[in-house]
This record gives C-alpha cells, structure tokens and sequence, in this order.
C-alpha cells in the first residue's frame, strides 16, 4: 500500500490507500499504479470514472478504517467483490495471484476474438461502443474492438481557454476522430458545460446549486451563436451522416425541438439533403418518465447513468458527505431505466448507455434485460464487456433484470448480479 500523497512516482504493484484525490493527482501517478482505494468519494466520482477508463482497479468510499493501514503494508485488492484484505496471510496472497494470472487469461482472450461484432449467446445484436475524450483516444478504441464512438465529449475543445474554439478548430478535430473510426458511427455530445466543469469566457452567475442551473444543453440555447457555430463544425465532418448529434441533460421536449430548429435551417443552408440523427441523453427522471414522449421527436436514446443516478437519489455526486451512496444499480435507477427502453421501443427508436453502468460487469445483463441494445463503455473494457455480452443469452438477462428490479436496495441487485454472474459466466 503507498502513502497517500499523490506528488511522488510509486513502484510497480502500488496500491494507492487516499483519503481523497483529486483528479490531477490521480492522473500524475496512475500509470504505474497496480490499483486504487479511496475513504471519501464515490462510484460515480471523477476519480473513480477516470481510473475505470484508464483500466486502474479501485475502491472508493470505503471509510474511516483505511486509515488504519499502514504505509507499505501487503493488501489484496479485489475490486469485483468490493473487498480489501490487509496483511492477506501466505495462502490468500498465492489465491490472489491465481486469480490475477487468470483474470488477465480472460482479458488476453477477449481482446483476440473483440474484432467480431456483439451478439449475445442467443444472436441477439448489441452494439458495443466507446466513450471518448479526444481524438488521441480514437485509434485505442477500434483496437480494443470498438463498433464506433457512443459518447464523444466535446469539453476537451472548450475548456482550460480564453475564448470558444472556432468553426474550423472544431471541424477539423471532429474530422480527425472521424477518419480514426474509419466509417464506423460517432455520436457527438453537445458542450455540456456548467456546474462542475465551468468556462470562462460563458459569464455564468454563481449558483447555489450548479447541478439544477445552468448546464448541458440549457447553456448552449443560452449561447446560441456557440451552439450554431457547434452544429455547423459537426455538419461539416464528411461523410455527412457519420456524426450524430446528442444533445445533453434533456429534461423538456421544447429544448429538443429547439436544437432541431437550428439543425434543420443550417442543414437548409448548406444544402445537405442526407439526413443527420439528433439524439438526446437520459440524465434527468423527467426525460426518463417522458421517454415515449421525447422518442416521437429524438432519433435515438442515451442514459447517462452518473448523473441520472444523483438525480434520482437526490445526491451530489460531488458531495463526499452523500456520494458513497450512489450506486447506479439502485431499483429506482434501473426502474427509470427500463420505462426509458420502453419509451424507446414503443417509438421505434433504439436506447443505449453511455454512463458507467455501461462499463460495469456486473450491470451489463441487467441492462440488456431492460432493453438496452447500445452499450458505450470506457475503451479498456470493451474487450470484456464484448466476451460477456457474447456468454449470456437475452431470456437469461430478462429473467435477472425482473428479479433486480424486485430487489430493495442497491446492495441486494448487487449481491444478485455477483450470483447470476457466477451461474451465467463463473466469473
């Protein structure tokens, strides 16, 4: 176990024991980590999502008792099972290391055969997409098995700056991670700024509370001149059609027939007569309960399950007094799931996950059991998230997501998905 300073390089096999990191910290030092344990926090947290893109296993919110653990004391970290032994006894640390040689036999398989599109045990089609920073990140991913980008993150372009990124700037990097998918699909978020991740060049007033106020897609009807000149740079990305267009933190119909207003007067003035998908995200229990409502006029659904879940439970994620109870996989969460599949189907439109659900083993037959058939995960996990997907059978997932959604707490439908992922796939 290392110190939890994060200034200095740690050797090989460190598992980093913090009562808090900050997200520079952690990415300073990720690399040579082996894994991360974390008092405060929470699942949903920028720390945690940053280390399970980067592949780095963790624990977070585990509580006053790490600090109990001494500076190079021998623990196992089982992050699957949420456990970390300490002063693990001769026999539990050779368990361990079998366990390791095989989890990373299972990885090494998964990504030999992650070329191959999804299906499911009994044929059933699922896409299996990326979530993506950067284009830096683009290439990684179709090697990992990537069927396109579920999820691109435009903040990259308008953060840490003076001013908003010209037309051309933003083209040319949607251009560039467009060529790296060589063809396959890029759905590319709005500028979902505001609350925890502010501009400055937008003179957004300080708030009480960010996370109801000014962000996602509101900022950009408040800015319309940012918004067009964003829909402009995407519409120029050839071919035309590749990029889809998802709008951010969707809670009322009028924002969306708002953006499909302006997408519909530039594509009348470029000339573009192909169509161009415009989707929304599912963050907010309104466009979850209104899902058949939204789909009339969305070309696609996108369940952004982070911030879905602080919305529903009533907890900012942000929050260390709160946030170590977040957990995606609570009933009310997979309930809002479920009725936005429904919302979906009934309109003829698919409905997929971009949150961290998407990326969590355990969660993955759930969501197909709720009629997910889009799952955009971090690129490190498309591998396993593909040979999972590959090892269950649709009825099997449905028959799980009923017995879940029976569940009363985040913590049974957990215990139940470590069982059904037992039964299912001995992992």
């Amino acid at each position: 176990a290392g110190a939890e300073s994060a200034t200095a390089a740690y050797p090989a096999g460190t598992i980093l024991l913090a009562d808090d990191l900050m997200p520079s910290d952690f990415l300073a030092v990720a690399e040579g980590l082996a894994g991360l344990c974390i008092a405060k926090g929470g699942p949903t947290s920028h720390v945690a999502i940053l280390a399970a893109a980067m592949g780095v296993p963790a624990l977070v919110a585990i509580g006053a008792a790490l600090q109990d653990v001494a500076e190079e004391t021998r623990v196992i970290l089982d992050a699957s099972a949420g456990l970390l032994h300490v002063t693990p006894s001769a026999a539990q640390f050779d368990a361990a290391e079998q366990a390791q040689a095989l989890a990373a036999a299972r990885r090494a398989d998964a990504l030999s055969r992650a070329g191959a599109l999804c299906h499911t045990a009994d044929g059933v089609r699922i896409e299996i997409v990326a979530n993506l920073g950067n284009r830096g990140e683009a290439a990684p991913a179709v090697a990992n098995g990537a069927e396109g980008c579920g999820l691109l993150r435009t903040e990259f372009l308008f953060l840490d700056r003076a001013t908003p990124p010209s037309v051309s700037e933003q083209s040319a990097e949607y251009q560039a991670i467009a060529d790296a998918l060589d063809g396959r699909p890029l759905i590319v978020r709005l500028l979902d700024v505001g609350g925890d991740k502010p501009a400055p060049y937008l003179p957004i007033a300080p708030e009480e509370n960010p996370a109801l106020g000014l962000r996602g897609i509101r900022v950009g009807l408040a800015w319309p001149d940012m918004l067009e000149d964003q829909l402009r740079a995407i519409l120029a990305v050839q071919p035309v059609g590749q990029c889809r267009i998802m709008l951010p933190m969707v809670a009322r119909i009028e924002e969306l027939r708002a953006v499909r207003a302006v997408l519909d007067r530039l594509r009348g003035e470029l000339g573009i007569t192909e169509p161009v998908a415009l989707g929304i995200m599912v963050e907010t229990p309104a466009a979850a309960i209104t899902a058949d409502v939204l789909a009339r006029e969305a070309d696609f659904l996108s369940i952004g399950t982070n911030d879905l879940t602080q919305y529903t439970l009533a907890m900012d994620r942000a929050n260390p007094a709160v946030a170590s109870a977040l957990d995606g996989l609570h009933p009310a969460v997979l309930r809002l799931i479920g009725e936005t599949c429904r919302g979906g189907a009934a309109n003829g439109r698919w409905t997929g996950v971009c949150g961290g659900l998407a990326s969590d083993p355990l969660a993955v037959p759930i969501l197909l059991g709720l009629g997910v058939t889009e799952l955009s995960a971090t690129p490190g996990m498309i591998p396993t998230i593909k040979a999972l997907v590959g090892g269950v059978s649709l009825g099997a997932c449905r028959d799980h997501a009923a017995a879940a959604l029976a569940c009363g707490s985040a913590d049974a439908v957990r215990a139940l998905a470590r069982a059904f992922a037992q039964q299912e796939t001995g992992a």
